[in-house]
Parts: C-alpha cells; structure tokens; sequence
C-alpha cells in the first residue's frame, strides 16, 4: 500500500509540475522598448512616458503602476471639432504582431503624484498589467530612463 502510494504522490506531483511550466511557457510574449520618462524638477509634480509595445497575442492593458509615481494615468489624444484633447484610457488594447506605440502627440502615460526630481539617467521602475483573451492577468515590470 505504501508503495502505491509513493507512487500516485509521484504522478500528481508530476502533473503539477508539468501544468505549472505549461502555464509559464505559454504565457504571451510582450516586449515593451524605448521606454523613457520625461526628466522633472524637484517641485514638480507630472511627467509623462511613451515606449513602444509588441506582443505575440491579443492582449488588453489593464494598469500600469511604479513605487515611485503614485498615480499613473493612460491616455488618448483625440482630435474633437478641430482641437486636440487628451482622455484617459481605463484599457488598452495591444494586437496581435501590432505595434502599439505610447508617443508624443498620441496614447501616452500619464506620471503624477510623485515626489522629489525625476532626474536625467535615473531608471524608474513600470509595470504593465496585461489581461489576455482568456482574461488571465500577468504582469511585465520594465525600467525606464529618465531623459
């Protein structure tokens, strides 16, 4: 009895194994690059980012979050009877092998509620929470570069 039970201990711990690396290599491939923040004075408190993002699947963007900005809003720019408008984005979608681009003049991320300078060369820490098509949740943490 003993035996038999080493041995189904064995297999389920294998299946867990196996289900668990399933999951891990099939998560989607994001890749998020060029990303920088705008460089800001001790006294200020707003900055923006742009970088570009691909992804192997349909994806939508949830939140992006950092422990150094406390609020950190997406954007849209829109045009609206001949003036350009900014409006925040609650989700993004990232299509399939399409470059999606946060960029001045369009989408961009909003930097707010942070404390002391955003200096020239410093890194700061983004995460972008992503959902997929099967509406699991997974996270891509990122450093940008203050320019």
């Amino acid at each position: 009895m003993k035996t038999q039970s080493k041995k189904l201990l064995k297999l389920i711990l294998f299946v867990i194994t196996f289900l668990m690396w399933t999951e891990i290599l099939a998560a989607p491939d994001i890749k998020v690059e060029n990303a920088w923040v705008a460089s800001a004075e001790a006294n200020d408190d707003m900055s923006v980012a742009y970088m570009s993002l691909l992804s192997n699947e349909d994806l939508i963007l949830t939140l992006v979050t950092s422990p150094k900005i406390k609020t950190i809003e997406m954007h849209n720019t829109i045009q609206e009877k001949g003036i350009m408008k900014m409006r925040m984005a609650h989700e993004i979608k990232i299509y399939h092998n399409k470059l999606f681009e946060f960029k001045s003049g369009g989408s961009h991320l909003m930097l707010m509620d942070f404390k002391g300078p955003l200096k020239a060369g410093e890194k700061i820490k983004l995460t972008f929470h992503f959902k997929d098509k099967k509406n699991q949740s997974f996270d891509k943490s990122i450093d940008a570069t203050v320019k």
